[in-house]
């Protein structure tokens, strides 16, 4: 079993705190009881990129929301952009992409292919699961610039392969560790389309207002800082997601990397890997594309602009109309074995699927009532090992509507 280092798996809490902390006692010593509601309600630690949520901490923030919020780029030159920002940051080093079949990675790894560079991509088996004709071309030599590194045969069971999700670790370490190498994930990609926590809610409910659906508390909680980048009072439930995902699940999502991979940070000491969305153009990008961005409303309509243009690099239509949002970032939740009999394809809008989406971006019926409009099923019939409440969140937030 793995021995777990909290110095090479933990960042710097002064860029935020550890979401152990959320649940129990200790949660006064790192967060405002107003806070940490709202870490509860949304399951994450909730870090205003502008500064508009309240903190016990005054964290440093890593990436702020840029000054001018409007351009005129179309999808295909802001990703252009970010591939040359990669190329940039990079400098000399080796480039290697951590690819999981994703619509953001397959974007990262397309961007980056246009350019000629030599390239490293990293994935597990189940990058051929959700990308087939990718993984494919890819082996049949198509993409003469690209070097595969397939990792497999690690242990999800171990500790702390639980906690982090991670299957890629132990075979990227001795990569992530030579200081010849740079990595761009797809992380940030989220939150320049809105967040699949919204695929919990029926499609009416999706395209009504917020408003009819958020509890006041949370509304008035959040005001501030999702309407520093909406566009409009009033919008739907869609959009209002993007803009709590956009404005304060960003910082989570900069720094998770350091946890899952240990060598791998964007930040000093390390400063080894771009996410490929974060940069000012494509935040501008997201904020003046809000509207048509949540315009939606099949699931497999999500993030159809990145679709489309994957669709325009190799042809792949089927991707292009069936490929829905998983988790990709946690192997661990679609993984044969461990909650399934099958890996999750991500083409299909099966039960499972749902089960993964309710795991990922909800934290329970007690909690948030308005969400689970459909009963989840028994754990011990169906035998899925992550749908047990925690049994502490529902004391602590009984009285806070």
């Amino acid at each position: 079993m793995m021995t777990r280092h909290d110095g090479v798996y933990a960042w710097d809490n002064k860029y935020l705190s550890s979401h152990k902390w959320i649940i129990g006692q200790r949660a006064k010593f790192y967060f405002l009881p107003e806070e940490n509601l709202l870490n509860r309600y949304f399951n994450t630690r909730c870090v205003c990129r502008a500064g508009l949520l309240p903190t016990k901490k005054d964290y440093e923030i890593i990436s702020p929301v840029p000054e001018d919020t409007y351009t005129n780029m179309t999808f295909d030159e802001v990703v252009a952009d970010s591939a040359q920002l990669c190329l940039d940051q990079a400098g000399d080093r080796n480039i290697h992409i951590l690819w999981t079949g994703g619509i953001d990675s397959t974007v990262a790894f397309y961007a980056l292919h246009r350019t000629g560079v030599p390239l490293t991509l990293h994935c597990d088996p189940q990058a051929y699961i959700e990308a087939p004709k990718i993984y494919d071309d890819i082996l049949k030599g198509e993409y003469p610039n690209v070097t595969l590194k397939l990792h497999e045969g690690h242990d999800l069971n171990e500790a702390v392969e639980h906690e982090a999700g991670v299957t890629l670790r132990k075979g990227i370490e001795p990569f992530a560790k030579d200081s010849h190498n740079f990595f761009v994930t797809g992380e940030c990609g989220d939150q320049m389309f809105g967040t699949g926590r919204v695929f919990l809610f029926d499609e009416e409910t999706r395209n009504k207002s917020y408003k009819e659906t958020i509890p006041e508390w949370v509304q008035d909680a959040t005001h501030a800082s999702t309407h520093f980048v909406l566009n409009k009072d009033d919008v739907s439930l869609k959009q209002w997601h993007w803009a709590c995902s956009f404005m304060f699940k960003y910082q989570q999502i900069l720094v998770r990397c350091k946890k899952m991979y240990g060598y791998i940070f964007p930040l000093p000491p390390h400063s080894n890997v771009s996410h490929f969305y974060d940069t000012p153009n494509f935040n501008r990008w997201s904020i003046t594309n809000q509207d048509e961005n949540s315009s939606w409303n099949k699931i497999r309509e999500y993030k159809m602009t990145s679709k489309k243009w994957i669709y325009e690099q190799n042809g792949d239509d089927y991707y292009r109309d069936y490929k829905l949002k998983v988790p990709s970032s946690n192997r661990r939740r679609t993984k044969t074995g461990i909650n399934f009999e099958s890996d999750l394809d991500g083409f299909d809008d099966t039960y499972d699927w749902q089960m993964v989406i309710k795991k990922t971006f909800g934290v329970g019926r007690e909690l948030q009532p308005e969400i689970y409009s459909t009963p989840l099923p028994d754990s011990e019939e169906h035998g899925n090992t992550y749908l047990g409440e925690n049994k502490d969140s529902v004391d602590v937030l009984k009285d806070m509507a």
